[in-house]
């Protein structure tokens, strides 16, 4: 009897943990919804006419209101959400390709301050050398906790070679600081152990590029790390796994540039990354003949040891492995798209942990908390502390009031 009662008293005590939050109807239908990782979910409004280029932004996270409201207005049509997990401000870029030199964009902060302007990308790169900005090939476009950092490659046709270089913005007063990652001879490419510099990772101030090289006849990877001023703050080599890992085509993953710019994938032996001090690999392993597993691994003591595994049943050998990936706090969120299986899941820190599979859309882009929790297509599930926001995106683009719910 005790144990009934028991179990009524936490059936309704469960039952309070929820709670609805209904935000009040704006000037015009919300017609989108976005995820700031670790803030909430963004909730977006628009004249649907066109005539107003104005984009209400209103955020809701653990309050029975709306946290603030804020507004900005793109240059164009399209514009670029560009957000990462630890980071204190998102970006919405108005061009991928530079406009006289110049990136412009509106950011916004923590506190729902926004700020538009540009960045004299084009001006900094000058200062490296005889470089024309214009022939700049932009590879990738990330925020970090102190710096918009844009990557590019340069094609240096008279050393029959490509130069990496990566300008790095503070957010506190946008300027524009460029440095060369690298100059890669065409020749050392043919080799497949050797690749071009990627974006890898942020902590704190400390920035970090990759490229794909050998040392000592080990392969690895050549890491450099910078701060958000363009200052080399270290250089170092770390070697590969011993495991012999399947070719990926790294699509990208989440809301960088590199997921944008879908011309740019590269083939890579794993993709690796580093968050909050640690670098992990997700790469893909032969397990039988009709087998496969994408894996975990995690650097420690320069030891890469194998955390957590997802099973691929249905590996076809002649194709590449499609992955894309999104480093968060609690796993790497990804999206693997093989032999139809096209869904986002999340490989967590947590040895043995299994996570939802979830189908991959457009806008899976703007909501990494969909890999926590299994979900129909309409959800939009934002994870905060100890919490879990649901929207139904069946309200967009209806006049009057939406209801999120919040539970515990």
């Amino acid at each position: 009897m005790k144990n009934f009662i028991l179990a009524i008293a936490l059936a309704l005590s469960a039952t309070g943990f929820s709670q609805i939050i209904e935000i009040e109807a704006a000037t015009h239908p919300y017609h989108d919804i976005i995820e700031w990782k670790g803030m909430g979910a963004l909730l977006m409004s628009k004249d649907p006419s066109g005539v107003n280029k104005q984009i209400n932004l209103t955020l809701i996270g653990d309050q029975e209101t709306s946290i603030w409201d804020q507004k900005f207005t793109p240059k164009n049509e399209k514009y670029y959400y560009i957000s990462s997990e630890n980071a204190r401000y998102v970006y919405f870029l108005d061009n991928l390709e530079l406009k006289n030199g110049k990136m412009y964009f509106s950011q916004l902060n923590s506190a729902g301050n926004v700020k538009s302007t540009s960045g004299a990308v084009g001006a900094a790169v000058k200062k490296l050398g005889s470089y024309d900005y214009n022939a700049l090939d932009l590879i990738n476009v990330v925020v970090t906790d102190k710096a918009l950092v844009f990557h590019y490659r340069y094609e240096v046709k008279k050393n029959k070679s490509v130069m990496e270089i990566a300008v790095f913005m503070t957010h506190h007063n946008f300027l524009c600081y460029a440095v060369e990652l690298g100059e890669i001879p065409y020749v050392a490419l043919k080799d497949e152990e050797v690749g071009h510099f990627e974006y890898v990772g942020f902590t704190a101030d400390q920035i970090f590029f990759a490229a794909r090289d050998y040392k000592n006849k080990n392969k690895g990877w050549s890491i450099k790390e910078y701060s958000s001023k363009g200052k080399l703050l270290s250089g170092y080599f770390i070697d590969a796994p011993e495991q012999d890992l399947l070719p990926i085509e790294n699509i990208g993953f989440g809301t960088t540039g590199k997921y944008y710019l879908k011309n740019k994938w590269s083939i890579e032996k794993g993709i690796l990354t580093q968050i909050n001090g640690t670098f992990y690999l997700v790469g893909g392993q032969r397990k039988s003949d009709s087998g496969a597993e994408i894996t975990l691994f995690e650097l420690g003591g320069g030891v890469w040891k194998e955390v957590n595994t997802m099973k691929l049943n249905y590996f076809i050998e002649k194709k590449n492995l499609s992955l894309g990936i999104y480093p968060m706090n609690e796993g790497i969120g990804y999206h693997l798209d093989h032999n139809g299986y096209n869904k986002v899941s999340l490989i967590s820190f947590k040895p043995n942990t299994e996570s939802a599979h979830n189908d991959f859309t457009e806008r899976t882009i703007f909501n990494p908390s969909s890999v926590f929790e299994r979900k129909e297509k309409e959800e939009f599930n934002v994870l905060l502390p100890g919490l879990l926001l649901t929207f139904d995106t069946s309200q967009l683009n209806k006049p009057g009031a939406v209801k999120f719910e919040l539970k515990k």
